[in-house]
């Protein structure tokens, strides 16, 4: 009679449990098959794809799109009208396929700290793509095991390769949306392209399987998704191959669909990449399959403001501090020889003959391009000291942050590995010291700007530093022989070469994702061709006093 009660008691707070949620998933009669009863609202499916490992937006971006925090903001503001549920079609957690072996211990902690972020935003399901098997089979375990993200694939050859799920059903009286997913393996390397079948293959067993389940492609309340890693050619032959296919939400090519692109019945959806954007497909439950809808959501950055406290802003500070520690480290094993190499010449030594340029230059964003990621707290990340700095990873130039700065050595005697780094610790901490707080540079009065650009200028002589290679300086846009002034290019270069290398040197950092601004605006809304009259608007606000003035 005891164990009799218990079990009655153990029912009443599974049922109580259960009804208390939104939806609830029961996975006890299949592993592999999650069923989703959805007890309340409307489905939303939200979904990103392409993410290349970016947990938050690039500090120096006019309107910065993206990041983990302004994506749990949307997802809050949706869940108030419908229930959502979060899903991505891969390459998620790396920017490539191929990791440089310099950079493995930064990005592998990169891509943990992502898959960990985008599980507290919510992320429930998943198709890896080829991006994420840069680490292997075993590292794809690890992440599904360490976090509430599920693997879904559905053209696996052996069920036992990874854990997974092959089917979601999503429930709610007579709707039922089936979700599957599938890898081409077309786009993977060899040694894991044979783990998958091709899809047009592998859809008429999962179909079977999917019928076994209850799906009926006649049924108007029935609906068929697969998330697929494929790219938009083979998405589209799926459709016409599949025409029961409802909506493809696929990844790898990342196109940008501001609607869905139509075969037959099926629509066709991507987004991007880095979560710039993310897709919306709401499934209304108030009507039948034609009552269905999608949206674009642009990820601004006044969403973060829609989860109030936002647990996700604290996660992505402490992701930034440890990660700017492992990757001060890890430059710390790269020893670059300069023996024999003329380097470029910094702004220090340029001033000594053009004083009014230097004194212009001082006004400007670009004399003090670093601090913004000092503001950001990226001042260690390569992929963005590239375009606020001089001469990364060129032989006249640098290769680790921690060698952005020469000192004299005859002030300071012959230093070593250990002492040179100290010294430029000390730099940077007093520098930041002798600043105090500074706001958006961009934002800041050209008076402003000279008035720290000159105490940058004094804190370099203080330290007696020769080469400062930090902000975007003279070189940075001039074109000069090695040995400027005392010799010159022969031939001499012409005034229109001399245009069309700084035009070079100007959109080489300033390109559609960082100043979508300088670009007209397609019918699709993205940035297209570069725009001649900004171009040259702003080329001309930059352009220095002539040296004959």
């Amino acid at each position: 009679m005891a164990l009799n009660n218990f079990f009655k008691t153990l029912g009443l707070f599974l049922v109580l449990l259960l009804s208390s949620c939104s939806y609830f998933i029961d996975t006890f009669m299949d592993p592999s098959y999650d069923v989703v009863d959805l007890n309340s609202k409307d489905l939303g499916i939200v979904f990103s794809h392409n993410v290349n490992g970016e947990t938050h937006p690039c500090g120096c971006r006019h309107f910065p799109l993206g990041g983990l925090p302004q994506v749990a903001g949307a997802i809050e503001k949706l869940s108030k009208t419908e229930t959502v549920v979060y899903v991505d079609s891969g390459d998620t957690l790396f920017a490539s396929a191929n990791i440089p072996k310099n950079l493995e211990q930064s990005q592998t902690f990169n891509a943990k700290s992502l898959a960990q972020g985008l599980s507290q935003v919510g992320l429930k399901y998943w198709v890896p793509g080829d991006q994420d098997f840069a680490k292997g089979i075993e590292f794809l375990k690890e992440i599904s095991a360490n976090n509430n993200i599920n693997l879904i694939l559905s053209n696996l050859k052996n069920e036992k390769t990874l854990p997974h799920k092959e089917v979601v059903l999503f429930e709610k009286g007579p709707h039922k949306i089936f979700m599957v997913g599938i890898i081409n393996p077309y786009v993977l390397a060899s040694k894991y392209s044979k783990l998958f079948e091709r899809p047009e293959k592998a859809l008429p067993k999962i179909l079977k399987n999917l019928k076994e389940k209850g799906y009926d492609e006649k049924s108007p309340f029935h609906r068929l998704v697969v998330l697929s890693h494929s790219g938009i050619g083979p998405d589209t032959e799926l459709a016409q191959s599949y025409p029961m296919i409802d909506w493809i939400i696929g990844a790898h090519t990342m196109n940008f669909l501001r609607f869905p692109q139509k075969e037959g019945k099926t629509n066709i959806v991507q987004v991007l990449s880095r979560n710039h954007y993310l897709g919306h497909i709401t499934f209304n439950f108030k009507k039948d399959n034609k009552g269905d809808s999608y949206e674009i959501i642009e990820i601004r950055d006044e969403l973060k403001d829609e989860l109030k406290p936002n647990p996700h802003l604290a996660f992505i500070d402490k992701h930034k501090e440890a990660l700017s520690k492992i990757q001060k480290d890890e430059q710390a094993n790269l020893i670059e020889s300069t023996l024999g190499v003329i380097r470029y010449a910094t702004n220090n030594s340029c001033v000594e003959c053009h004083q009014k340029q230097n004194e212009f230059w001082q006004g400007t964003a670009h004399a003090l391009a670093y601090q913004t990621l000092i503001n950001a707290k990226e001042e260690n990340k390569l992929a963005c000291v590239k375009c606020h700095s001089l001469g990364l990873n060129e032989k006249k130039g640098f290769k680790r942050v921690q060698d952005m700065l020469e000192f004299d050595e005859s002030m300071h005697g012959r230093l070593n590995e250990k002492q040179r780094n100290e010294l430029s610790a000390k730099y940077w901490k007093e520098l930041k010291d002798a600043f105090g707080p500074v706001s958006s540079i961009r934002e800041m009065s050209p008076k402003k700007r000279r008035v720290l650009a000159s105490k940058w200028a004094e804190h370099d002589n203080k330290f007696s530093v020769t080469r400062n290679f930090a902000n975007v300086q003279c070189l940075n846009c001039h074109i000069q022989h090695d040995n400027h002034p005392f010799e010159k290019f022969d031939p001499p270069l012409s005034k229109n070469v001399k245009l069309a290398k700084m035009k070079e040197k100007c959109l080489n950092c300033h390109d559609p994702d960082q100043s979508t601004g300088w670009y007209d605006k397609q019918a699709n809304g993205l940035p297209g061709a570069l725009n001649q009259e900004i171009f040259q608007e702003k080329f001309k606000m930059m352009s220095c006093p002539k040296a004959s003035q």
